[in-house]
């Protein structure tokens, strides 16, 4: 059994696909439902009605469901309080699966839940929620997994661990399969922290910006945004360099020109949060890379300013809701 924590877009698009493909699952939601019907539209504007089983908590009754997989599809900054939330329906034996925007949750999770196996994942697939519980498949990309080391782990490694397949890969097979089943480029990564990056970096250009001035991705193409986007970069760059993460800069400028590109029409998730008066994940995006900036003294004006016009998005987009 897979259980998914968030009955978000990214939450919603994976139960989705793994009942269809014949995957056993469990959505665990914040709020109370009634509703057990999620309906679902595919890439190719085909919907489906699919009877799920949902509640406000892990399920843990029986051998096979403690063993079962907790996928983690809520915001980054929601990881922590939702895990500790379920904390006493959890097995210790239990695979969690981060799936989330932003870097930084991992080592927070490990402190509450030592000994869970816990497993990274980046995924480049884009969905869209049009009310609770229909959900729409709007971009498909490469989903990568893998398990989580942090450097005091990573430093008691050997030279043949480092080199060799883990026996972690293996006890983890069970947990990849299924999603592999569900939706094509699945993969299990023995790099995962540089896909991660990747993906941080990617969002920490496109997410502000666009949430800022509240465009799509592919507004990004324009002049106006490139004399930012390049300085940004190579910003990034230096954060990641300092921190051994082994990127080109050219290849980085042209992977998120492509992503730019390629997500033309869609809203970032930022850009929503602004839009529909959310929280968004800026802490664990531009706040992560500024505090590793400060740690390495990397002088990142842009990251910051960035940043703090995001922040203050955010408060007004509080107090417009009443929440100050």
């Amino acid at each position: 059994m897979i259980q998914i924590i968030g009955a978000g877009a990214i939450g919603c698009l994976w139960l989705a696909k793994l009942q269809q493909s014949g995957s056993v699952c469990h959505l665990v939601c914040r709020s109370k439902t009634t509703k057990s019907i999620l309906q679902f539209t595919n890439l190719s504007g085909q919907q489906s009605l699919l009877t799920i089983s949902v509640s406000q908590k892990v399920l843990n009754t029986s051998t096979e469901q403690k063993n079962s997989t907790i996928l983690v599809c809520v915001k980054a900054q929601h990881v922590v309080s939702a895990l500790l939330a379920q904390q006493q329906y959890i097995d210790i034996k239990q695979k969690l699966i981060l799936m989330h925007n932003g870097y930084g949750c991992a080592e927070q999770v490990r402190k509450h839940f030592p000994d869970n196996p816990i497993i990274c994942a980046t995924t480049a697939n884009a969905s869209l929620v049009n009310a609770p519980l229909d959900v729409m498949h709007t971009g498909m990309g490469p989903t990568y997994l893998g398990a989580f080391i942090d450097s005091a782990e990573m430093e008691e490694l050997t030279e043949e661990d480092k080199e060799s397949p883990t026996q972690l890969h293996h006890f983890l097979k069970p947990v990849i399969e299924p999603l592999q089943q569900a939706m094509p480029e699945v993969y299990w990564s023995e790099d995962i922290v540089k896909k991660c990056w990747l993906k941080l970096v990617i969002n920490a250009v496109i997410n502000p910006l666009t949430a800022i001035h509240q465009i799509q991705n592919g507004q990004l193409q324009s002049p106006e945004y490139a004399v930012v986007i390049q300085p940004l970069i190579s910003e990034i760059f230096a954060i990641a360099e300092a921190e051994h993460i082994d990127f080109e800069l050219l290849a980085l400028q042209q992977n998120i020109d492509q992503v730019i590109l390629a997500t033309a029409k869609n809203f970032s998730s930022m850009n929503r949060d602004i839009f529909y008066h959310r929280p968004t994940e800026i802490e664990f995006i531009n706040g992560y890379l500024i505090k590793k900036a400060q740690q390495h003294n990397i002088e990142v004006p842009l990251l910051l300013e960035l940043y703090n016009k995001v922040k203050v998005l955010e408060n007004h987009s509080a107090i417009a809701e009443g929440k100050y």
